[in-house]
């Protein structure tokens, strides 16, 4: 089973490790949850659950960014944002806690057996999204594309 999941917005990609991926919109999926707008904007439950199945099923999918309009990114990235801080606030999550998420459908996330994920690789994977809908993720060298989110941090696959 693939540990990689792309996510791509425009003609940019960047591999994210699986795991971190799904601490990171796990964590994002509770803030959004939590920061409630009055009115809600109609796309929000479906982004949402986009993210629910992003985080659970990871590396069976692409995070696609294109189909977002600009107030979902912005969405996402507010979210995306105040859960780095979040995660990193609290210097990551264990496997417990993270066994105490239902994320989607009673599921939580799978975490490749790791008693613990940091929060550094977390948030490198969360700035790597911002640079990336902002257009300026630097680019990885000739013929590779970058990897966030691993314990060791970012490398070129």
């Amino acid at each position: 089973m693939s540990r990689t999941t792309p996510i791509r917005f425009g003609d940019t990609m960047f591999w994210a490790y699986d795991v971190a991926l799904g601490v990171l919109f796990a964590e994002a999926i509770h803030v959004a949850e939590r920061s409630l707008e009055d009115p809600q904007p109609s796309w929000r439950s479906d982004l949402i659950q986009e993210m629910r199945v992003n985080a659970v099923v990871g590396s069976s999918l692409s995070v696609l960014l294109d189909p977002l309009d600009a107030d979902q990114r912005a969405a996402l990235l507010t979210w995306v944002q105040e859960a780095c801080s979040r995660l990193t606030a609290r210097g990551g999550v264990s496997a417990a806690e993270v066994a105490s998420w239902d994320v989607l459908d009673g599921e939580s996330i799978h975490l490749r057996g790791a008693g613990h994920v940091a929060a550094g690789p977390v948030a490198e994977l969360g700035e790597a999204i911002r640079l990336l809908l902002a257009g300026a993720l630097p680019p990885a060298p000739e013929g590779q594309h970058w990897y966030y989110g691993t314990p060791s941090g970012r490398s070129s696959i």
